[in-house]
């Protein structure tokens, strides 16, 4: 695909730069991140008050017109061209509000992937928090997490079988274990977490696990002795570390991504005896009903944190 030949207004330069190299390669043609991305900078634009950049519309048309048929919603790729032009878009039009790669579909699809053995109330109430994860027996004591790797959870579904109770993964040591540590507490059957896979660049996420487990959290909710840049958890209470800590014993696989070995130590797991649970967390579980609903509204001023995305 050919790249924008015409001068492109200043403001809305960098979001069309980050457009047209997506655009150059086929990933981006049938992935949903740059489907949002269009349809951000077309209505953007559409409402801008610059006739210049009223101008860019048939360009971004153009591009819509050339997406694929959508394969996927979000395959994780380490540069986004989608999500980083929604960033530009919200840094030069305040109407935009960032966000990050979306697959809330094909999350909530596989979410759906429960046992047929389970109630329909189980089915629609656990797991409460949205995560890249596939659910497989909600009665079965293990879950696991395969760190980085994506190819692995459908994988260890199929192989463990009922011992299994969900199997997604976790990049960050802050965000994805605060949505981790609360889908596990929602659920008190759950009493073995394995950690295998290979950890994301950078972030230490299997570390921040074994050391939530092993030694907890200070007051502001860091994780002690955590090697990670920023396993600070401000989205759980001291009492939902200390109910990981009593709830979850962890299995530690971190590198291995044999299947088999995996699926070998999930149900080894599943036979061992552990304590009982206080009558706090045996009450854990949570419906739907329990979690409350915020309804997103986009800002009208936008400042972004200097740290990042």
């Amino acid at each position: 695909m050919s790249s924008i030949k015409t001068a492109v207004p200043e403001r809305a330069a960098p979001a069309v730069h980050e457009i047209d190299k997506g655009m150059a390669l086929r990933k981006c043609r049938k992935c949903g991140c740059m489907r949002e991305a269009l349809d951000a900078a077309r209505r953007t634009f559409r409402n801008a008050e610059e006739q210049e950049i009223r101008g860019l519309l048939p360009t971004i048309e153009s591009y819509q017109s050339s997406m694929e048929a959508i394969a996927y919603d979000c395959i994780g790729c380490k540069k986004c061209w989608g999500a980083d032009a929604i960033i530009q878009l919200a840094n030069s039009f305040e109407e935009v509000a960032p966000s990050e790669c979306h697959g809330d579909n094909a999350r909530a699809a596989k979410r759906e992937h429960v046992s047929s053995a389970t109630g329909s109330q189980q089915r629609c109430s656990w797991p409460p928090h949205p995560g890249e994860y596939i659910v497989g027996n909600p009665v079965g004591s293990v879950a696991i997490c395969t760190l980085s790797n994506r190819e692995l959870p459908p994988k260890l579904i199929a192989a463990v079988g009922a011992d299994l109770a969900i199997a997604g993964r976790c990049d960050t040591e802050n965000i994805g274990i605060e949505k981790i540590v609360l889908n596990l507490l929602a659920n008190s059957h759950i009493r073995w977490l394995v950690l295998c896979g290979v950890e994301a660049v950078g972030h230490r996420a299997a570390d921040a696990f074994l050391r939530l487990k092993e030694r907890g959290v200070d007051a502001n909710m860091r994780v002690l002795e955590a090697a990670s840049w920023r396993p600070v958890l401000k989205n759980l209470t001291l009492l939902d570390a200390a109910r990981f800590r009593e709830q979850i014993e962890i299995v530690n696989l971190i590198g291995v991504t044999a299947v088999c070995e995996i699926a070998k130590a999930a149900c080894e797991a599943a036979k061992r005896p552990t304590a009982a649970l206080s009558v706090q967390s045996q009450s854990s579980f949570q419906t739907a009903s329990d979690v409350e609903r915020l309804q997103a509204r986009a800002p009208k001023t936008l400042h972004l944190d200097k740290a990042g995305f």
